[in-house]
């Protein structure tokens, strides 16, 4: 479109150098063939002249004031795709659902300039599922009341599939009215956000912010941008896919560790005791050693079974004291585990820390913690708290048996601890390799907000 408009400037401007050439010759012919004979050279000359530059003088008007129109036109359309390039950009890097579909119907108020947006996210029976509103205050929303049950010019556009423009909301034919404390309406644009030939959402607005109706203009802006947001949408709904896939192969696995470690523990113990029950009988002196050996093999799977709980259910950090709750998962692994720990906490290291970064590293430890418990085979761990080069950093130590980055299976767990670090401004680094153990090292930047 924007060069479509430029070939046509271009055309304009050519038309502007030839055209007035033309008329003035056209005039000097004319001239020279009608008067030539009845006046004199010199009036010959005046009279070209004078309709050479009066028809000049109106040209050049018609013509600049044609080329200026033109050239607004591209300037608007020009800023409107910048508009449209600049929000497609910002739904691109979101993957959050929630806030992807926030910003959608946010961004879609700004590129037509109107004052009130709604995103309606239908269900697998094709009602309204999840209502998304723009340009009302949470208290406006709260007075409103439940969401819309997809009637009136919403069903309309729910129903049809197709685009809906309407100047006047009360005239319209399926209007259906406002519930109780909705705010005034009169304009109205309601149009399917479509990926790929299927509708994954319906995009509303009403009422622009200068008081005129949604044109045609605003209609192509909108499915432009309808375009964009419905790719966006299509990710963040499969990058929620994946990541509750993620979730189930966890539970899988706890599932399948459970049943490979504490469940044979158990069984194994089972057939002890059946053992000393038979040797009451027989041989009464072999049950004393027998018991403390079920004693141990019951103290060990206890010690799996808080392992696992203590994986599952993360304990609380109280006041945002970071090395309290770091020393408590080394003390509880050096409880069950039996190895050496050790916490190093530099001089008020942990003071400058937002919540949110405090939640985080607990998070990263706790993760790299289980997996020296569970994977490494390590005698002892370290964990280090300090203050580096203007920022934070943590590091987890341990002399275990090392892994390899690469393999599949070592995916899951990096890819937890390295999405909590992203999420609050940070950079991790993870060195290991088989038989040299495993150091995690996150620096975080301070300052941010508590």
């Amino acid at each position: 479109m924007l060069r479509k408009m430029q070939r046509r400037n271009q055309r304009w401007r050519q038309v502007g150098v030839w055209l007035p050439a033309a008329f003035i010759a056209t005039t000097a012919a004319v001239a020279v063939l009608g008067l030539g004979r009845v006046i004199s050279d010199v009036a010959v000359v005046a009279v070209i002249a004078g309709l050479g530059a009066a028809g000049a003088v109106a040209f050049s008007r018609w013509i600049f004031q044609a080329l200026g129109q033109a050239q607004q036109e591209t300037d608007e359309r020009a800023r409107e795709l910048a508009a449209i390039n600049e929000a497609s950009l910002a739904l691109s890097s979101d993957l959050d659902l929630s806030s992807l579909l926030q910003r959608v119907v946010d961004l879609s108020r700004v590129v037509t300039g109107a004052k009130y947006g709604a995103l309606a996210m239908l269900g697998e029976d094709g009602d309204i599922a999840q209502f998304v509103t723009s340009g009302l205050s949470q208290a406006e929303r709260d007075r409103i009341g439940a969401l819309p049950e997809g009637r009136g010019l919403l069903g309309a556009v729910i129903k049809s599939g197709e685009t809906l423009r309407v100047d006047n909301i009360a005239s319209h034919p399926q209007a259906s009215g406002f519930p109780p404390n909705h705010p005034h309406m009169t304009t109205f644009l309601g149009m399917p956000v479509r990926y790929e030939g299927r509708i994954v959402g319906d995009l509303y607005l009403t009422n622009k912010d200068d008081g005129s109706p949604f044109s045609e203009r605003d209609e192509e802006i909108l499915r432009a941008f309808a375009a964009h947001a419905a790719t966006a949408i299509e990710n963040a709904l499969l990058y929620r896919q994946v990541q509750d896939l993620a979730v189930l192969e966890e539970r899988d696995r706890i599932g399948m560790d459970m049943h490979d470690g504490v469940i044979q523990s158990l069984y194994a113990t089972g057939l002890k005791i059946e053992n000393c029950l038979e040797d009451l009988k027989d041989d009464p002196s072999q049950v004393e050693p027998q018991l403390h050996s079920v004693l141990d093999q019951l103290n060990k799977s206890i010690a799996d079974l808080r392992g696992y709980i203590f994986n599952l259910r993360p304990a609380e950090l109280v006041d945002a004291d970071l090395a309290g709750a770091i020393g408590s998962l080394l003390q509880e692994l050096k409880v069950n585990a039996l190895l050496d720990v050790q916490l190093i906490e530099g001089t008020q290291a942990c003071e400058g820390l937002s919540e949110q970064q405090t939640e985080a590293l607990f998070n990263v430890a706790r993760e790299s913690l289980a997996n020296v418990r569970k994977h490494a085979d390590a005698h002892s761990v370290t964990a280090r708290l300090e203050l580096r080069n203007g920022g934070f950093r943590m590091m987890i130590i341990d002399d275990g048996k090392g892994f390899d980055p690469g393999q599949p299976n070592a995916g899951l767990g990096l890819r937890n601890i390295r999405e909590r670090v992203s999420t609050v401004g940070g950079q991790i680094d993870i060195k290991t390799a088989p038989g040299q153990g495993t150091e995690v090292t996150v620096d975080l930047p301070l300052g941010g907000e508590k």
